[in-house]
């Protein structure tokens, strides 16, 4: 049997369908990962990977990003989301997983977060502009994450006029 360019069209057409299937089939079957409320304990591990490569330990102030517990934040972030935008989020985060491993051999969250940082850069500045999208609103959430920390928000209060950090708790906003 010769190998026809239709023969390669038809694989093609096959592996772009069965990637997203293979990744919609992976988030299908998590439950929240106890005591979660939205995300898995992967996804939590996905969000916490990240937050420790974006604000690593050893800093100013000393707690990394997995230690402000950013995976935390973000399940009860996705509590004000409408349910369809919660569970394409979800989808979103094991597209970039299953990305990872294609780009760098390794999921997010089994990255050193030197290696974790170095991803979420590469997709921030991306030609896809949705791959860019996620990785902005990923960047965003797990930043506010870590900065509305209660042992984070006092130590940056100095660093806005505004009154920001002001207020241990919540974000942290002056009364």
């Amino acid at each position: 049997m010769t190998f026809t360019r239709r023969h390669l069209l038809a694989s093609v057409a096959v592996l772009g369908v069965a990637a997203p299937v293979a990744v919609g089939v992976r988030w299908w079957d998590q439950p929240p990962g106890a005591p979660l409320l939205y995300l898995s304990a992967d996804e939590e591990a996905f969000f916490d990977a990240l937050a420790d490569g974006i604000f690593p330990e050893g800093g100013e102030p000393a707690l990394s990003g997995r230690q402000a517990r950013v995976g935390r934040y973000v399940d009860a972030l996705l509590g004000g989301m409408i349910p369809f935008q919660r569970n394409l989020f979800r989808v979103a985060v094991h597209g970039l997983n299953a990305l990872a491993l294609a780009q760098a051999g390794s999921t997010v969250d089994a990255m050193p977060p030197a290696e974790a940082a170095a991803m979420l850069s590469r997709w921030l500045v991306a030609d896809d502009g949705n791959l860019r999208g996620i990785a902005q609103s990923l960047h965003i959430f797990i930043g506010m994450g870590y900065l509305a920390h209660p042992a984070v928000a006092p130590v940056i209060a100095a660093q806005f006029a505004c009154g920001f950090g002001g207020r241990t708790g919540g974000f942290g906003y002056a009364e």
